[in-house]
């Protein structure tokens, strides 16, 4: 398990930068060379201790199951005496954790557990109500939910049993990559918080106003780049669904749906035909899908590899907030890689 506690707040940096590589006319190189930079400096600061009011009492201890979650937990309540822990470590994933007698404590000494829900962790299901307190987020209401969709992202063709394999639901979990998703969430940790400890609603208040304006000013610009910008990219596994809806842009397919079943000479052959027909230029790797896989689908060029973790273990900065940004950066690099290709 892995430690947090609330970081300083630090300017939102990534999006601004991303709008200047936008600007940068000509060679992709330096458009590139910029957005990495821009990437390094909003995101190589390692999470620290904020400063915390001792009058305010004993630390709350908060568990959250995946990396996502505790970084949003981290950002709303920064500058408050809360320990963040992370449940599941780097490597592991939600479909398929085996919980270790340590984790099993770890949950009983929280005093809230926050967790995707009994679809995307049933490893959690019945041991969550050890806890003092949880919180799943598939229980809040007005989650926004998007169906799983085919690997080559046909709308008029659902995913088998075989590409279905694996996942616990007939909806897509990666449900964090929405913005109002996210701030659900963030609305019900804080009246999860505030119930434990009033005196910590205003800080926890002013928080939420700040992730807020941050979520929706960040997403506002890079739908402005992307739709100028946005070209065809290619996903190693189809983690992004809802990033891809709310910022307006659209995908040529997933080489997996689920990185435990190796995908079929067929779908390999029909994404290597469609890179080729729709000049894709860029691919959005992760840890789940080896290189090795990608090199039999690769065009001449080769596609330009951005690299994104949706569990967020790619990420050393500070926030929800903050890490989704990076995202959005990845994003516009790689569509920009798809403009310089398509030229």
């Amino acid at each position: 398990m892995v430690q947090l506690r609330a970081a300083q707040p630090r300017p939102a940096i990534i999006v601004v930068l991303s709008l200047i590589c936008y600007l940068l006319s000509g060679i992709l190189m330096y458009r590139l060379i910029f957005c990495l930079m821009a990437l390094s400096w909003g995101v190589t600061t390692p999470v620290n201790a904020a400063a915390v009011n001792p009058s305010t009492g004993a630390e709350l201890q908060l568990l959250a199951s995946v990396r996502p979650i505790a970084l949003m937990v981290q950002e709303l309540t920064q500058n408050t005496p809360v320990r963040v822990t992370t449940l599941l470590p780097e490597g592991a994933t939600p479909h398929d954790y085996a919980l270790k007698p340590s984790d099993l404590k770890a949950i009983q000494q929280a005093d809230l557990l926050v967790w995707l829900g009994p679809q995307g962790e049933p490893y959690l299901d019945k041991v969550a109500q050890r806890a003092q307190i949880s919180l799943n987020w598939e229980s809040v209401p007005g989650l926004k939910t998007l169906s799983l969709r085919d690997a080559m992202h046909d709308e008029d063709h659902q995913p088998d049993q075989q590409e279905r394999f694996g996942h616990n639901s007939a909806y897509d979990l990666h449900f964090w990559f929405n913005t109002e998703n996210a701030l659900l969430l963030a609305q019900a940790i804080r009246e999860k918080i505030v119930a434990i400890r009033p005196e910590l609603a205003p800080s926890i208040a002013q928080n939420l106003e700040k992730l807020n304006q941050s979520l929706q000013q960040q997403n506002q610009q890079t739908r402005s780049i992307l739709s100028a910008q946005g070209q065809p990219f290619l996903l190693a596994h189809d983690a992004y669904q809802y990033l891809e809806a709310e910022l307006g842009i659209h995908s040529v397919g997933a080489v997996v749906l689920n990185p435990d079943v190796k995908p079929g000479a067929k779908h390999l052959m029909e994404l290597k035909q469609a890179i080729g027909m729709q000049k894709v230029g860029c691919v959005i790797t992760g840890p789940e899908v080896s290189p090795a896989l990608l090199d039999k689908i690769d065009s001449n060029p080769p596609m330009i590899r951005v690299g994104i973790d949706p569990l967020a273990w790619d990420f050393e900065g500070d926030g929800f907030s903050l890490w989704l940004a990076s995202v959005y950066v990845k994003v516009v690099v790689c569509t920009v890689a798809g403009v310089e290709e398509a030229r």
